[in-house]
């Protein structure tokens, strides 16, 4: 294995960033974040050129304006074209956190996370939460269809989905 060369390695992260916070999650996304700089640091990084695999290893962090994410490891997938296909990370448990626009954070997290560029779709599986204003929800899956503008729960190995509300404030 080579090291990766720092232009593939932004612009596939560019791209990783980009499918899965402004596609997936579009709506809670702060209004500008995509246009920040992405800063990405790790223990180690490694290429198979032959796999066509990015490896980031150890305490990885990336983040983009207000948007944060810690994992254990991230694994990045190119096609022949150097096109991003998939994303795959495992955590203990991987971290995420944004800003939306009007501040409020939005914070999810799960064992494992997939990727799959091609179709859009976006799975946090292992002990899954999603948190953001006045709505939390926990499952043992939960799977974000970009395309479709869905997400889904599965109460995986637990048998259940939990999901609390908060009420509106008064005068709301």
């Amino acid at each position: 294995m080579t090291s990766q060369p720092p232009t593939l390695i932004k612009s596939t992260l560019c791209a990783l960033l980009f499918s899965l916070m402004m596609n997936s999650l579009a709506a809670w996304a702060k209004t500008g974040d995509e246009t920040q700089p992405i800063d990405v640091s790790a223990d180690s990084s490694e290429y198979d050129d032959k796999a066509r695999v990015q490896r980031l290893i150890g305490n990885v962090e990336i983040s983009q304006g207000t948007m944060k994410i810690l994992a254990s490891e991230i694994a990045i997938y190119l096609d022949a074209n150097s096109q991003l296909t998939r994303i795959a990370g495992d955590g203990n448990p991987i971290r995420f956190e944004q800003l939306n626009d009007s501040d409020e954070r939005i914070v999810g997290e799960a064992n494992n996370i997939d990727y799959n560029a091609v179709d859009g779709t976006l799975i946090l599986s292992g002990n899954a939460t999603l948190s953001q204003p006045r709505q939390n929800l926990t499952s043992g899956k939960i799977v974000f269809n970009s395309r479709a503008r869905t997400i889904k729960a599965d109460g995986g190995n637990s048998g259940r989905v939990s999901i609390r509300l908060q009420p509106p404030k008064s005068g709301q």
